[in-house]
């Protein structure tokens, strides 16, 4: 997803219309899984 693209530092931009952006609430959870997964994140 463009929110994993951009925790991982590599260019996901803003979903457009009619989808909308993950909330921080989302974010928080996906970061969470993915370092689980072993990914490295840079922001």
């Amino acid at each position: 997803t463009k929110a994993a693209l951009n925790l991982m530092g590599l260019p996901g931009g803003h979903t457009r219309l009619p989808l909308v952006d993950a909330t921080p609430a989302q974010i928080a959870q996906l970061r969470e899984d993915l370092l689980a997964g072993g990914v490295t994140l840079t922001s």
